[in-house]
């Protein structure tokens, strides 16, 4: 499954259609955005800007990104 960023924020009110669970090694992407549950998305969302290509929704639950997650 490709994770997809909506780009016009319509779905569902959050940024992100789909997400992946797929690890993704740090040095194969140069941002994370972390966008916290609110009342227009009733989910964390967690986009990471790769440093070839666009922009990816990954799935907040992963294991390998709590682990991120805890490290920040």
């Amino acid at each position: 499954s490709t994770a997809i960023l909506e780009a016009n924020g319509s779905y569902q009110n959050c940024r992100c259609m789909k997400h992946t669970s797929d690890f993704i090694h740090p040095k194969k992407y140069e941002s994370i955005e972390i966008i916290p549950l609110g009342g227009a998305c009733r989910t964390t969302e967690i986009i990471l800007k790769l440093k070839k290509g666009p922009k990816v929704c990954v799935n907040p639950n992963a294991p390998w990104m709590k682990k991120v997650l805890s490290n920040l």
